[in-house]
């Protein structure tokens, strides 16, 4: 499996391997198999040595991947069998391993009383490779793709026009003209809406107009202006422009987000030591109450 990286591919259209879109995605269902039997089967498989005349694991095919692996289980077991005892394999591994994830005995998997797995191991339990993801450039997690190295796209990457100048050090001042472009687009928009509807309200003239004929028109020396009335986009383009003008913002905000993270450690710095000073304050307010208390009943003591 060293030689060559060939993307090893699952069944994805049964309804445990579908990605799910809420908040909170449940984890995959791929978790439940890494309990301690399977990740001991696991060893077994890894630890087999592969004859010359055994293909390697990465030229197999998915059902001939798990034959192989339950002859190579099937074999363990037989072996450890005869050195053990019955139920030789629940004595291999860890004896605090809880009773459901012990190998018991059933007669109700085939030949043998020897449960093996109806998943490939390997492909299910073993760390991916972060050299084939490095080579890849890129991972998936829950339907998205990410580079590797984690890079932010530009504005451009995205398809979005940049509305600011580039390179700007002044982030505030751009902030502060973006809102008003986004409030003054707003106030725009909502003028838009408060007019009486119009379905048709733009005429579009015919580019080329067809020669005039007397004879079809309702008086000679007369052509009627050729086109058609359509639907204006300026309420399209003033929401996109919106829309363009809040991706500006939350890209520059998201560049201060390293500057935020320091302003709110030296915050938090700083509260830490003012509430430290207060409290110092308090215990030499209070020290200083307890010394005065001590003087007044030794006076006390030497007038009597």
């Amino acid at each position: 499996m060293e030689e060559g990286h060939q993307p090893q591919t699952q069944d994805q259209s049964g309804p445990s391997q579908a990605i799910s879109t809420s908040f909170f995605p449940p984890p995959p269902s791929v978790y439940g198999k890494f309990t301690s039997r399977n990740l001991r089967l696991l060893r077994v498989v890894q630890s087999h040595q592969l004859g010359p005349e055994e293909k390697p694991w990465d030229q197999l095919e998915p059902q001939e991947r798990i034959q192989r692996q339950n002859v190579i289980l099937r074999k363990h077991y037989e072996k450890l069998k005869l050195v053990a005892g019955d139920g030789g394999f629940e004595k291999d591994g860890d004896a605090t391993m809880k009773d459901e994830e012990r190998i018991q005995p059933s007669h109700h998997q085939g030949e043998g009383d020897f449960p093996l797995p109806d998943f490939d191991l390997m492909l299910e339990l073993e760390k991916p490779r972060v050299d084939w993801i490095e080579q890849d450039g890129h991972y998936h997690v829950f339907g998205q793709t990410w580079p590797i190295p984690d890079v932010t796209p530009t504005l451009e990457e995205l398809g979005i026009p940049t509305l600011h100048p580039p390179g700007v050090s002044d982030r505030k001042s751009v902030l502060i003209s973006l809102l008003n472009t986004l409030l003054h687009t707003y106030h725009s928009l909502t003028s838009d809406l408060l007019k009486p509807v119009q379905i048709y309200d733009v005429w579009v003239p015919t580019p080329i107009a067809p020669p005039f004929q007397p004879d079809q028109g309702q008086g000679e020396g007369r052509q009627e202006q050729q086109g058609f009335w359509t639907q204006s986009t300026e309420a399209k383009d003033r929401l996109k422009h919106v829309q363009n003008v809040v991706i500006n913002m939350q890209f520059l905000i998201n560049e201060l987000r390293p500057t935020q993270a320091k302003e709110t450690l030296k915050l938090m710095m700083q509260t830490q030591l003012d509430r430290r000073r207060r409290e110092t304050v308090l215990i030499k307010n209070k020290c200083e109450a307890m010394r005065e208390r001590i003087r007044e009943i030794q006076q006390m003591m030497r007038q009597d």
